[in-house]
């Protein structure tokens, strides 16, 4: 029988922070990243690309376009916090590189062309974050009041935005024999939430793709994985709940779902960031097939 050898490893809670992110295996200066879903400053793909940038990779940050990114729209009233551009110049302000595109994941095109663009900035790509997703805003309904638009638009970008990107970017990494995808999902695509039939079909259609992905790539040296965030402290998150519940409603229902969480609290955008960022990493090697939930315990309950 061959023996088998183990690599000596630097672990990051063998030394501080610093010296983990700069000496360790989350040290990614040579490494290339795009994220989708990137205008909102306080949202989980803007908390990614900073975690990524820090841990030193290039990254290529996306959003589906010019007004999407600035503003409001009627169907994502969530404000964006200065926008993809601002993101970018905050992103050089950390002292990474960092350029942003514009384009549809739901339509091949704009697929391979996002991803293009950023090989082409940047010389690579290794890492792909799929965090892009769109909101109708009548999804949250009985079946009967959904109408079959708002299933297109929520599965469109959630499910089939995900696999465009993925189809555009394995070629590089398959070239590189080396790649980390990690695909955004959601605790509602692991359990039956009443009146998130498409929602939670979409994320749900995002973990079944990242298991079955990780199997046909794991020979060409690519991870495949899916994160599953409960709820987040994010603007897309206020604002939908500011419009269900109302202003006066909206603290004393946020302090609920807080107190449904067995560690008593909604999770940051950063602590979400973390896990994506380790499954990015040279020590999740042996990570991959996994619909990872980052949800303080609540499915649990």
């Amino acid at each position: 029988m061959e023996r088998i050898v183990r690599r000596e490893i630097e672990l990051p809670w063998q030394c501080d922070n610093n010296l983990a992110i700069k000496r360790g295996r989350l040290d990614m200066t040579q490494r290339v990243a795009l994220v989708t879903g990137c205008s909102k400053k306080e949202g989980l793909g803007a908390a990614i690309a900073r975690q990524l940038v820090r841990a030193g990779t290039a990254v290529a940050v996306t959003d589906i376009n010019v007004e999407g990114a600035r503003g409001a729209t009627e169907k994502d009233p969530a404000p964006a916090g200065g926008g993809i551009a601002a993101l970018v110049e905050e992103l050089r302000g950390m002292g990474g590189e960092a350029e942003f595109f514009l384009g549809d994941v739901s339509v091949e095109a704009d697929a391979n062309r996002l991803v293009d663009q950023a090989v082409k900035r940047f010389g690579r790509l290794d890492i792909l974050v799929n965090n892009a997703a769109a909101p109708h805003g009548k999804e949250f309904n009985d079946i009967l009041d959904v109408p079959l638009d708002a299933y297109d638009r929520v599965m469109g970008v959630n499910a089939r935005g995900c696999f465009a990107m993925m189809k555009a970017a394995v070629p590089h990494m398959r070239r590189n024999r080396w790649g980390r995808i990690v695909n955004i999902s959601s605790i509602a695509g692991k359990a039956g939430i009443a009146k998130q039939a498409v929602y939670a079909g979409s994320k749900a259609a995002i973990i079944g793709m990242s298991r079955c992905l990780a199997i046909d790539l794991g020979p060409d040296g690519i991870t495949v994985n899916a994160v599953c965030p409960g709820s987040m402290q994010t603007s897309r998150v206020f604002s939908d709940a500011l419009r269900r519940w109302g202003a006066e409603r909206l603290q004393e229902e946020m302090k609920k779902k807080a107190q449904a969480i067995p560690v008593g609290n909604v999770a940051l955008p950063d602590e979400v960031a973390a896990v994506v960022l380790f499954l990015c990493s040279e020590s999740a090697s042996h990570v991959t097939s996994q619909a990872i939930s980052v949800d303080g315990g609540r499915l649990t309950i």
